[in-house]
């Protein structure tokens, strides 16, 4: 008798199921595509990949910034100080300074953010360390303080110690 119920059961869901099994696929397939395009254009929104090869570059081939790349971003670092705003000037500030801890990463300074590999750094990597701690706080400063207001001679006095210390290390 179970035989019977399940052979009724088996013929019932095919009888069921089969009529609709092109729709079930179509559907299937639609809903599959929508949701590798959901997956392609996050993963291109987000930079996934990017930050991965970059990673990969950095961690696995230890590959150093290239001094071209290094000047590329030091003309954008000029460009924002020569525009002459307090707010050019302030972002000139960092974007020095994120070049500097990149070069120290690239060093080989060891630390987990910048002010690490200050205190990591030795003072023959870096000749001028006591300048390099001023203009590194006064970036702290920058982003820390919103009513900070950054004066053009100090902006000057500090953009020219990323600079010495950038060409110390050999990148402009």
């Amino acid at each position: 008798m179970p035989s019977s119920t399940s052979a009724a059961l088996n013929h019932f869901l095919a009888a069921a199921y089969f009529p609709y099994i092109g729709i079930i696929e179509f559907l299937s397939a639609i809903i599959c595509a929508a949701l590798i395009a959901w997956i392609v254009v996050a993963t291109i929104r987000t930079n996934y990949i990017g930050i991965r090869v970059e990673r990969f570059r950095h961690v696995v081939l230890r590959t150093n910034m290239s001094r071209e790349e290094a000047k590329k971003t030091w003309a954008r670092v000029q460009e924002h100080f020569y525009k002459g705003d307090e707010n050019d000037l302030k972002i000139a500030v960092i974007e020095a300074d994120k070049l500097l801890d990149e070069a120290l990463r690239e060093a080989g300074v060891r630390g987990t953010n910048p002010g690490e590999r200050l205190k990591n750094v030795k003072r023959d990597q870096v000749p001028n360390l006591d300048g390099v701690w001023q203009a590194h706080r006064l970036r702290n400063q920058i982003a820390h303080e919103p009513n900070f207001r950054l004066k053009r001679d100090l902006a000057e006095r500090m953009i020219g110690v990323y600079e010495e210390t950038l060409k110390g290390l050999g990148l402009l």
